[in-house]
């Protein structure tokens, strides 16, 4: 079953890590405080928060200011756990036990997840907080099951245990 979850916060954070240097590769700019409020928003990724939060002009120019904020967190935290699960992957290979280099290597990968998801976690307690207290509670309730209890899911896991 933590392979399951493994295997899913890996497949997250590489989808995301896939989306920003497939957005940076193609010379994308970064979002100019003017641009926030018209339908050709910097921050297309946003738009769906925008609109289904209802959030104002000053709720989402904050709102973008975190996300653009945490990016490079996110980035970096995604090349690690792109860099450990290869090691993981390449130890796996290069045996049939576990030494104590896959070990160590296998701890190092779970506490990057760890790592991940804290700070994912507050990047989203962050974003709740430039909101109203009901926006913020459907905002919570919409996004913390996707960082929290989307691994945790029995049709996520099939077949993967």
């Amino acid at each position: 079953m933590k392979r399951g979850i493994y295997i899913l916060i890996v497949a997250l954070l590489v989808g995301m890590t896939g989306f920003f240097v497939v957005r940076r590769q193609c010379g994308c700019i970064l979002i100019e405080p003017s641009g926030l409020h018209d339908g050709n928003s910097q921050l297309p990724e946003l738009e769906w928060l925008r609109r289904k939060f209802q959030l104002s002009d000053e709720q989402f120019t904050k709102v973008s200011a975190l996300h653009l904020a945490y990016r490079p967190t996110c980035e970096a935290l995604c090349m690690r756990v792109m860099a450990s699960h290869a090691k993981v992957k390449q130890l796996v290979h290069a045996g049939h036990q576990v030494t104590p280099e896959l070990k160590l290597a296998l701890q190092e990968h779970a506490a990057l997840h760890v790592e991940g998801q804290a700070a994912m976690l507050a990047h989203l307690y962050q974003t709740a907080s430039c909101m109203s207290p009901e926006q913020s509670h459907h905002y919570l309730e919409a996004m913390l099951p996707q960082v929290i209890e989307m691994a945790m899911e029995p049709d996520s896991m099939s077949g993967s245990h």
